[in-house]
């Protein structure tokens, strides 16, 4: 029944995300609005209560999955701020196809549609992803995955929030979340909802996604190729910190014709490796390759889990109007 009830809303929220024209508003599994205000944390510290996951082999997929989805969300609401003064908030869409696919890999397909959006706000930046996809495997079954990704980072790049809801046919419902504050040497705590008394440390120089993107500028715009970093990503705690390894591609000339005001007249090659710092093999969790333009508009990313990939192709965007200030 629950698979039945699941792939119905699936197909429903498939179909509205299929209307384009239309102005966005996110069929997302719960209200937005939940990202974790960092200037009441203590209230919310106390509120919070431990749930345990049962995470089994059926499971490390989806984990897997929204952790690279959560990676795509930073990346391209951090690229938002910190490229040219002429950015301007935006929601875009993007259809979700399987890629490469490695001979035996289970996942014979993928359909979806994902959502994304980035909205400036008086103190900081407001981020909002919302994923359908649905995976097939070589034993003929379909497993839906609904995600929305929800996070908010302040200007000086030293308090973060994020918010995660996903339902899936293999675990239902599950809802997680968290904060980061750093100190002056960019060194500090991690706090989840999943865990509230046990926060995970951040080692000095840690990177929240709107500074490792200025980095990610200034590294291209210089002419280097490579630049390692240590960034915290918003996930569960055993995925949350990660070393990233960033190799640049170069601008890529490609006037956008079809996009209006958010066209541009070429894009930014830019693919990074994700690694988790205990890991003990030289192979990435996850690749995830963009076409960013330089203002702050992806238009196709591809995602690597090693035996497949993802990949997404923008069908459409629009611009968000930025609040007024005092």
């Amino acid at each position: 029944m629950r698979r039945f009830v699941l792939r119905l809303a699936f197909d429903h929220e498939i179909n509205i995300l299929l209307i384009t024209s239309c102005r966005y508003n996110a069929p997302v599994p719960k209200p937005k609005g939940n990202v974790i205000d960092l200037r009441k944390k203590s209230n919310y510290r106390l509120v919070m209560k431990t749930k345990v996951i049962n995470v089994i082999s059926a499971l490390q997929l989806a984990v897997l999955v929204v952790g690279a989805l959560g990676a795509i969300t930073i990346f391209m609401a951090s690229m938002a701020e910190a490229a040219a003064s002429k950015i301007v908030g935006h929601r875009a869409f993007y259809e979700l196809k399987l890629g490469d696919r490695a001979q035996g890999a289970f996942i014979t397909n993928v359909n979806g549609r994902s959502v994304f959006s980035v909205e400036r706000e008086c103190d900081g930046w407001r981020s909002v992803e919302d994923y359908m996809i649905q995976f097939f495997g070589e034993d003929g079954a379909a497993d839906n995955l609904l995600s929305h990704f929800e996070s908010w980072e302040s200007d000086n790049g030293n308090m973060y929030s994020f918010d995660i809801l996903e339902e899936s046919t293999t675990d239902g419902r599950r809802e997680f979340g968290g904060f980061v504050e750093l100190d002056g040497d960019y060194s500090g705590n991690a706090f989840f909802s999943t865990e509230p008394d046990a926060p995970l440390t951040l080692p000095s120089e840690t990177l929240l996604p709107i500074r490792h993107v200025h980095q990610l500028l200034e590294t291209a715009e210089s002419g280097q190729k490579i630049l390692g970093a240590t960034l915290f990503t918003g996930n569960e705690p055993d995925n949350a910190l990660m070393q990233t390894s960033t190799v640049f591609g170069g601008w890529r000339d490609a006037p956008s014709s079809d996009l209006g005001q958010l066209g541009d007249d070429g894009y930014y090659q830019i693919n990074i490796a994700y690694f988790q710092p205990s890991a003990t093999t030289v192979e990435p969790r996850y690749e995830i390759k963009f076409a960013m333009q330089r203002n702050g508009l992806v238009r196709e990313y591809e995602i690597n889990y090693g035996d497949f990939s993802i990949t997404a192709e923008l069908t459409s965007a629009e611009s968000v109007n930025a609040p007024k200030c005092s």
